[in-house]
């Protein structure tokens, strides 16, 4: 059995490695967006210069590493890779637009259009400042205080509005809905 090896002490890069491990992580990861490249592009940095520099001083080799991780990272920014992956990202986010889980049934196409009329319905018979209230949020895309203003009535009028509206509308479906005589559905 050999005898055990004397532990040497820590070369500069090591203990460079951990003192400045999470810095230089956090740097790349803001850069590149993407935690486990931001991980290998840190490993890649301190190899480089672990080859380049054998026998440089901590003080030496701090910048020297911020440097060649920051070269890193812009080379991986200019890559195929990094554009791949985030066309691939991108795409993925947008899946649920892209994609439909099942398409409607003429059953469904025919149930569907007849709540629209119902909701249509119940949006007419509204008194006239709740329906202009509803159309400019849900359809115009307007705020509170937008429609307050144009209205001349206060943001909790128009909250309260809204809040009316939609609880008519459901309230009027959810009815419609108990009366079905199909129980399928």
């Amino acid at each position: 059995m050999n005898p055990p090896q004397p532990i040497s002490p820590p070369t500069p890069l090591t203990h460079l490695f951990r003192s400045q491990h999470r810095n230089l992580l956090r740097f790349a990861q803001i850069r590149t967006g993407n935690p486990s490249v931001a991980e290998d592009l840190v490993q890649d940095a301190f190899l480089a210069v672990r080859r380049a520099y054998p026998d440089k001083g901590a003080e030496d080799l701090r910048p020297l590493l911020f440097t060649t991780l920051r070269n890193l990272t812009v080379n991986y920014l200019k890559s195929g890779d990094y554009r791949r992956q985030r066309a691939s990202t991108e795409i993925g986010d947008m899946a649920y637009r892209l994609a439909c889980d099942r398409s409607a049934t003429p059953e469904t196409q025919v149930m569907d259009a007849q709540l629209l009329a119902l909701a249509e319905e119940v949006i007419k018979a509204m008194a006239p400042r709740k329906r202009e209230t509803l159309r400019l949020h849900r359809f115009e895309g307007l705020t509170y205080d937008e429609i307050a203003s144009r209205l001349s009535v206060s943001r909790s009028t128009v909250k309260s509005d809204i809040a009316d509206a939609v609880a008519e509308i459901a309230e009027r479906l959810a009815r419609e809905d108990r009366r079905d005589p199909d129980p399928a559905r």
